[in-house]
């Protein structure tokens, strides 16, 4: 999962990822996956658990936590990968 600058910062201070600051993704995950977070540059971050499958986290990239639902059309979680379930790079 590759991440913009505001979304690596965001991170840094203990927030939760949201699909917003999502740039691209490479690879196949399924939903619980454990993922490996990148910033823009490619430098590793760290390591989370994703909550949404490749392809639904691919349609909502870019987009605002509360366009997921309209989206996908399902509720889901607000946040693709929740800061409980991360490990960040120090």
């Amino acid at each position: 999962i590759y991440i913009d600058a505001g979304a690596e910062k965001a991170l840094l201070s203990g927030k939760s990822l949201q699909p917003a600051g999502v740039t691209r993704v490479e690879g196949d995950f399924d939903r619980g996956d454990a993922v490996i977070i990148r910033a823009a540059d490619g430098r590793e971050l760290g390591r989370g658990l994703i909550a949404y499958a490749k392809a639904d986290t691919t349609r909502i990239i870019g987009k605002r936590s509360s366009e997921i639902a309209a989206i996908l059309g399902f509720e889901g979680r607000d946040t693709l990968v929740h800061r409980d379930d991360m490990a960040l790079e120090r």
